[in-house]
């Protein structure tokens, strides 16, 4: 009888102190989030369903200018050598990265939910910034929290609430990566080379700017995505010489703390 209360009381113990482990791991946020994910490097990755089967491959990643978030990925199958294909969106939330097979993403949909899925064609961007439209896509794939107002995900950042108010203003990432980008003297600082994303629940990317002669030849910074304001097809960049100079290192801290102030930091490609 005392070995088994010995035993009790030691189970209880383990169990307080795993609780108050959990407890303050949670509220100290010290959590880790997941690295974040290079866009390029996400093009073409075969994607299967939660049944085991391919769900396609990834053709693009759509946007929000206005938050800095993803909100889309967009998965083509079928079709000869990529031609032709049937383009499908699937939100941010129903996608995943953590899978054991190498170059594949997870998507959480059923074979048969995702056949039966809406169609995508590019030419139909402008009509997802719509409410309706961004909530029935939440609404099929059963996103709890969905999304408000004007199709705009609900923001757990912190940040400014208003861009999350403002309608929609959504790009695909293939449009993005490769832009020029500019100070407000209109003289080339760089162009988008890349931007970092997650998936789950919307957070802000980053853009990686690979500097132009202006500043540091061949240097790359990242920095959050609403930092950057469009003109003229360019990028708006209000940043100086000294700022880059001096900007630290991207790390995982960098990426977890979602670019406070539009911060600046340099950026070392990881190895493939």
């Amino acid at each position: 009888m005392l070995k088994r209360s010995a035993a009790l009381d030691i189970s209880f113990v383990a169990l307080l102190a795993a609780t108050l482990i959990l407890t303050f791991t949670v509220v100290a946020g010290t959590v880790s989030a997941p690295p974040p994910l290079r866009a390029r490097q996400l093009d073409g990755m075969k994607v299967e369903d939660s049944d085991g089967q391919k769900a396609g491959t990834v053709r693009n990643l759509v946007l929000n200018m206005n938050t800095g978030n993803l909100r889309y990925v967009v998965i083509g199958y079928g079709g000869y050598l990529g031609v032709h294909a049937t383009l499908k969106l699937a939100p941010t939330q129903v996608m995943s990265a953590a899978t054991t097979k190498s170059e594949t993403l997870a998507l959480n949909a059923t074979t048969t939910q995702w056949r039966q899925a809406p169609a995508f064609k590019y030419s139909n961007l402008s009509t997802l910034a719509e409410r309706d439209a961004a909530n029935e896509i939440a609404r099929y794939f059963s996103i709890s929290n969905g999304v408000i107002g004007n199709g705009v995900s609900l923001s757990k950042t912190g940040r400014d609430q208003s861009a999350d108010t403002q309608p929609a203003r959504l790009k695909f990432a293939s449009d993005v990566i490769g832009m020029r980008v500019i100070n407000a003297k209109r003289e080339k600082i760089g162009e988008v080379v890349d931007l970092l994303v997650s998936f789950g629940q919307p957070r802000p990317a980053f853009a990686v700017i690979s500097s132009g002669r202006l500043f540091q030849h061949d240097r790359q910074y990242a920095v959050p995505l609403t930092a950057l304001s469009t003109s003229d097809k360019k990028l708006l960049w209000n940043v100086d010489a000294a700022t880059l100079q001096n900007a630290p290192e991207f790390d995982q801290a960098a990426w977890e703390s979602r670019g406070g102030a539009g911060r600046v930091y340099r950026y070392s490609t990881p190895e493939d």
